[in-house]
């Protein structure tokens, strides 16, 4: 009896796991089954309206369908303005640059290859999709040329014809998406709110392992008191955190366009994230180091800290951002003053620099809960603006000028009929690549997914398209041979060659109206994409590539340069410290990313640590500044030092070092009785001394921010030094040197001539 119930039960477990097994299988697939239900929609809308008006060439409006088609609403309107922008601007200068040169073929080459590259330029500049708006305008010129290569007269009608097809597009796009969206999903609120709480539960994992940790870490190599302090998982969780600050970044500038609360709190949620990105760099190796003599006064300092945050991280959000805000600035003022407390009872410099580090975690935390709750509707947020880097806007300007000219001057030469096809891919994927942050590695995606297109569409052409009879058939085999782009564009990892697969296949397949059937035409066109292939692989690849370690190199140069202006800077001048701070968190984004391509993880996270710690390093000096200018409590003499320790900061890129040396020497000048460490035992007199008096308070902090300006450079001087292993080329024999350690690179002296 008992065997033969097992033998049900086990065949009644059969369907229970099946169906436990297909509701995760759906969970996770069902995002992009919905998403490609809704473009298979869109796309017959808009195909239908297309056809219906008589366009000359309706699977245009299915290109934009692919290409403003988003889940969430705010980026959708966004891309979709974004995109009749772009096209305006495109539409108005390739009709003013057909009419400048209508019967001067080369001049109008030279035109078109350096409104290319500016549109590239332009494009690598902008964030967002006012980049994909200069993207647009560049390749817009092409299309709307190459109909009008033979007769100059049409320039206008192509314009006109371009620009509708492109309305009909967003039109059903917009139509589609609106009536199927049941709840607002990955709204900006709900981003920020995850970012908070992961925050939030990062710094409670890595509070816990330090305060049960009595002994150094060792490193990956098995040495005690590496550079590297935290677990690998601990610095992979910190690379996600800091993609994930740039994502919710982007979800405020898309909500903002849709959500009119959003609209108004902007500036200040901005605010909120970058400061929580630059939170982050307060958890380095360098400042979260015990010292050896210690009591217990920074364990303790620890534990309120993460008992502050721990408290925060187990609040709903309804309570930490959405209730009363008087509660929780009450609970973080009073762990300040439990902070303030235990620093005027630190023993040597050494603990109260580690004591001064919690009360500033603990005050960022506060400000940054402040810019992200309601309480902050009417506050005027700070505008952070995005980082600039001209060398690969200029690198881009090359490549798009050099494909369009090469392009251009290919088909004057050899008079190819199919040139204009070769043509009008190679600038639209060259504008493209602009917005990619590696144009080399996903010019080969865009490639690759774009001779794939190829077999696909004679597959289209050849069995499908010839037995379509009316327009379902139209549409459905169109979605069916546009499915496998849609649905790889869901995977980050090959959503560019997705992207190429499925709008390039547009192009090819002709699907005019009427529809024409012309083998040869179109074999030769097909063809001549492939050489644009080539040719753009070429370019980006061979001819123009980027040195990501270069890129690299100047981004560490502008970190250290920034840091070293900002010390500069006299006590009058106020600088934004959010957007400051915010800005060298983009240059720490872009140098991980650029370095990940050519490096492996270990040597990122380095490179990172160091970077966060330039990024801690400006803190201090903000602090420093801040402390001079609003304390009134210090002597001339005080003032003096500090403004001289600050001074040291021009020689860090030269001999970090001694500019190390110099800012723990004025630590010690300000406090003449405290030690470094605890060498030298302090009275309880002199102690009660020195916590007296509010500019005694104010000099412990000044002390205690020279000594964790040390301890950061201290930490990594090979990243400072302009002479440092990530400022060589990668087959210098210290290329790959330690950052802890600073190795000059030998300079070869040239023979001494002789009589």
């Amino acid at each position: 009896m008992s065997a033969s119930a097992s033998v049900i039960n086990g065949v009644r477990s059969v369907p229970g796991d099946f169906l436990r097994e297909w509701r995760q299988e759906w969970s996770r697939l069902s995002p992009t089954v919905l998403y490609a239900t809704r473009v298979f929609f869109a796309i017959g809308l808009a195909l239908w309206l297309a056809g219906f008006l008589m366009l000359e060439n309706p699977i245009s409006a299915v290109t934009t369908v692919l290409i403003v088609a988003n889940p969430t609403p705010g980026a959708l309107i966004s891309k979709s303005i974004w995109r009749i922008a772009g096209t305006l601007a495109g539409t108005t200068l390739g009709i003013a640059l057909m009419a400048s040169f209508p019967q001067q073929p080369v001049l109008f080459f030279g035109g078109l290859s350096l409104l290319v590259g500016m549109a590239c330029c332009v494009a690598t500049l902008l964030r967002f999709y006012r980049a994909y708006a200069a993207v647009l305008t560049g390749y817009t010129i092409i299309i709307i040329s190459t109909s009008a290569f033979v007769d100059p007269d049409r320039i206008f009608e192509s314009a006109m014809s371009r620009l509708s097809v492109v309305v009909i597009g967003i039109v059903s796009t917009a139509f589609v998406f609106q009536i199927t969206t049941l709840k607002s999903q990955n709204t900006a609120t709900d981003r920020i709110e995850q970012f908070l709480r992961d925050v939030l539960g990062q710094f409670v994992r890595l509070s816990r392992a330090e305060l049960q940790s009595d002994e150094p870490r060792p490193d990956d190599v098995g040495q005690v008191g590496a550079f590297r302090e935290m677990e690998a998982s601990a610095y992979s969780e910190r690379a996600r955190l800091l993609a994930q600050a740039g994502a919710v970044i982007e979800a405020i500038d898309y909500a903002s366009s849709v959500d009119y609360q959003v609209n108004r709190r902007a500036a200040a949620l901005h605010e909120g994230v970058g400061r929580l990105m630059g939170l982050l760099s307060a958890h380095h190796a360098a400042q979260r180091a015990i010292p050896p003599d210690d009591v217990g006064l920074v364990r303790a300092a620890r534990r309120i800290s993460g008992r502050l945050i721990g408290e925060l991280a187990d609040m709903p959000m309804e309570t930490l951002l959405h209730g009363d805000a008087a509660l929780i600035r009450d609970r973080i003022r009073r762990a300040i003053g439990q902070l303030e407390a235990l620093a005027r009872e630190a023993p040597d410099l050494a603990g109260l620099a580690a004591v001064d580090t919690e009360r500033d975690i603990v005050v960022q935390l506060g400000q940054a809960v402040d810019n992200l709750s309601d309480v902050a509707w009417h506050e005027k947020g700070v505008r952070l603006l995005p980082l600039i880097e001209w060398p690969a806007a200029l690198r881009n300007f090359a490549r798009g000028a050099l494909v369009t000219l090469m392009g251009c001057l290919t088909w004057y030469i050899l008079r190819w009929s199919a040139g204009p096809s070769a043509l009008v891919y190679l600038i639209c994927a060259s504008c493209l690549l602009s917005t990619a942050p590696s144009a080399t590695k996903a010019s080969w995606l865009l490639a690759s997914g774009t001779a794939m297109a190829i077999p696909a569409c004679y597959i289209f052409r050849t069995f499908l398209l010839p037995q379509t009879d009316g327009f379902p058939l139209l549409w459905v085999s169109l979605f069916l041979c546009l499915l496998p782009g849609i649905w790889i564009q869901f995977h980050p990892r090959y959503a560019v060659r997705g992207f190429g697969y499925a709008v390039f296949f547009n192009v090819f397949t002709q699907v005019d109206n009427p529809v024409p059937y012309h083998d040869i035409p179109m074999l030769n066109a097909w063809f001549a994409t492939l050489l644009g292939c080539v040719g753009l692989v070429l370019v980006f690849r061979v001819v123009l590539p980027a040195d990501q370690r270069l890129d690299v190199a100047r981004l560490i140069s502008a970190l250290c340069r920034s840091v070293q202006r900002f010390a500069a800077l006299p006590l009058r001048y106020r600088v934004s410290w959010p957007s400051w701070e915010y800005r060298q968190m983009q240059r720490v984004l872009r140098m991980t990313q650029r370095l990940s391509f050519v490096e492996g993880s270990a040597r990122v996270f380095q490179v990172t640590d160091a970077a966060l710690a330039a990024v801690a390093l400006g803190r201090t000096v903000m602090r420093l500044r801040w402390l001079l200018r609003e304390e009134g409590s210090v002597t001339q003499e005080q003032e003096r030092i500090v403004e001289n320790a600050l001074g040291a900061l021009k020689g860090l890129r030269r001999d970090p070092l001694a500019t190390a040396e110099a800012l723990r020497s004025a630590a010690m000048q300000l406090l003449p009785g405290l030690p470094v460490t605890g060498e030298s035992p302090v009275s309880a007199e002199n102690r009660e001394k020195q916590s007296s008096g509010g500019g005694l308070g104010t000099l412990r902090r000044m002390a205690a921010c020279l000594v964790q300006a040390a301890q950061l450079i201290d930490a990594a001087p090979g990243f400072f030094h302009k002479g440092g292993p990530m400022q060589q080329a990668a087959d210098h024999p210290f290329a790959h040197a330690d950052l802890r350690h600073l190795i000059m690179p030998r300079v070869k002296r040239p023979a001494s001539r002789t009589a």
